[in-house]
């Protein structure tokens, strides 16, 4: 899949502290003509980012394609001007993902954007705003697809998305055995992935009944967000033979399932 240049749209939105170490000290010896560069042993430390998911809040994930050459537009003629519109209402951006690999379902975006709403009452202001509504087609000119998606927590949950790691983003549609087979999957699963670790399920996210049926909106029965290490570890899992006994436990319990792999973006 082609990678989404999405910096104009993190510099412009994203204000996420990185920390950077390294520590070089230079000493010079007076009574030597030869200069002594003394540097110290330096950890790399791996970059990260902090999102916290709120109870209360809701959490809306789009999933968007852009049009090859217009992610600068995007950002500049769209983001710059309708965030600051969504801010009156409480909408806010959170942060985004770069997709990297499409590894289940119909659903293959480029990109992955993170807002937080404290209402979907407030998010339908936004929607009949009349400056907002001017915004519109300038997205819709820009955005080859689009799918959302709204959720919420239970309980408060921060998310530390690390530039090491790739983060699956999958929405499920269960069948009514689901209830009894899930437990029995993740039980009899836990054994073959511990080859492919960590697999770490970082968030839980509760899909918002009562939505109007469109054609841009997912309504899964259940979601979340998983830490792989990277995407190879996930195909290895795929291909375990020992987790290929347990995965019909899986395709049984659901009748669509989408996964998508993403990297985080930060802002250079």
């Amino acid at each position: 899949m082609k990678h989404l240049n999405l910096k104009t749209i993190r510099n412009t939105f994203l204000a996420l502290t990185l920390g950077v170490v390294g520590s070089i000290t230079a000493n010079n010896d007076n009574t030597s003509e030869r200069e002594q560069i003394e540097t110290e042993p330096v950890t790399e430390v791996v970059k990260s980012a902090d999102i916290t998911f709120k109870s209360g809040k809701i959490i809306e994930i789009a999933y968007a394609t852009v049009e090859g050459g217009k992610e600068a537009k995007l950002g500049q003629e769209y983001f710059a001007k309708i965030l600051p519109i969504a801010a009156k209402y409480g909408g806010k951006m959170l942060g985004s993902l770069r997709v990297t690999a499409v590894v289940d379902g119909a659903v293959a975006p480029q990109m992955i954007a993170i807002f937080e709403w404290p209402t979907i009452a407030a998010r339908d202001a936004l929607l009949a705003d009349k400056e907002a509504q001017k915004l519109f087609p300038i997205r819709d000119a820009i955005l080859t697809s689009i799918k959302l998606a709204y959720y919420t927590v239970e309980k408060d949950v921060t998310v530390t998305f690390r530039a090491d790691k790739t983060y699956e983003f999958f929405n499920a549609w269960l069948t009514p055995q689901a209830d009894t087979l899930l437990p029995e999957y993740f039980e009899k699963s836990a054994k073959p992935k511990e080859k492919y670790g960590p697999i770490t399920f970082v968030a839980s996210l509760k899909p918002v009944k009562g939505l109007a049926a469109a054609d841009y909106l997912l309504q899964p029965h259940m979601s979340g967000i998983v830490e792989w290490n990277n995407t190879t570890a996930y195909y290895g899992l795929m291909a375990d033979p020992e987790f290929i006994k347990v995965a019909p436990l899986l395709k049984n319990s659901v009748t669509r399932l989408d996964g998508i792999h993403a990297k985080f973006d930060f802002p250079e």
